[in-house]
């Protein structure tokens, strides 16, 4: 009579699924990077760059920084809330001022 071993003989390949979770998310974790420092100087002018593309109504790419990665975006400010220190994007997006890293007229 044969003797199987039934769902036993498996369980090895299971682990290596759990494995690969594991080691996708260690290598998303090893590319994040550290939000960048920007200087009172820059600041300013960000923000002036910020209030000429809106009143001009240009596009701009925006790169910004979020959970920890560093993101790109075209678009065009449709409005600045200067209280929160937040824009609001063509592009349905919501950024702070302490999130934007760079701004580019396109």
């Amino acid at each position: 009579m044969n003797k199987d071993r039934g769902m036993i003989k498996w369980q090895p390949f299971n682990s290596l699924v759990n494995g690969k979770q594991v080691i996708n998310t260690l290598i998303a974790e090893r590319t994040k990077v550290r939000q960048p420092i920007i200087s009172e100087e820059e600041e300013n002018l960000l923000e002036e760059k910020i209030i000429e593309a809106y009143y001009c109504r240009n596009k701009v790419l925006i790169t910004y920084y979020k959970d920890g990665y560093l993101l790109k975006t075209k678009a065009s400010i449709e409005k600045i809330d200067s209280i929160y220190k937040t824009i609001y994007l063509s592009n349905q997006l919501k950024l702070l001022f302490k999130q934007i890293y760079k701004i580019i007229f396109l």
